[in-house]
């Protein structure tokens, strides 16, 4: 069920929740915290924000379109963080190779690398 501007509204003035029946969890005024939208120096939001807000809370809905969330930026966050990881990890990968090739004693590349030497090993060889 599509949540609207006035019941956003009404949910904001008076608490409660709104119900979107059986398939989503109600709305509460929780669900807004930690958004950023513009309010009025009453803490109200501004005219402009009430759409936003409805907007946020029916992005759940099949065939909306997301908009920005603190869920949806942690996400974003992990995958870019995760994905540095693998990045650096495949330097390091190559690295190792390098300074096998060059004949640098596996223990120093070891403990440099905060590896086990036979991580080191099935570095050299391929077979990680």
């Amino acid at each position: 069920m599509q949540v609207t501007v006035e019941q956003i509204k009404n949910l904001w003035a008076n608490g409660g929740t709104i119900n979107r029946g059986d398939d989503y969890a109600p709305v509460t005024l929780e669900d807004f915290e930690g958004l950023d939208f513009n309010t009025d120096d009453d803490g109200t939001p501004t005219e402009e924000s009430w759409q936003v807000l409805a907007d946020q809370v029916n992005s759940e809905l099949p065939g909306a379109h997301p908009g920005p969330t603190a869920e949806g930026d942690l996400l974003d966050e992990i995958s870019n963080v995760a994905h540095a990881i693998r990045e650096g990890e495949q330097r390091r990968d190559q690295l190792i190779r390098k300074a096998v090739a060059a004949r640098i004693s596996v223990t120093a590349i070891a403990t440099h690398a905060d590896l086990s030497r036979s991580r080191i090993y099935q570095i050299r060889d391929g077979r990680r």
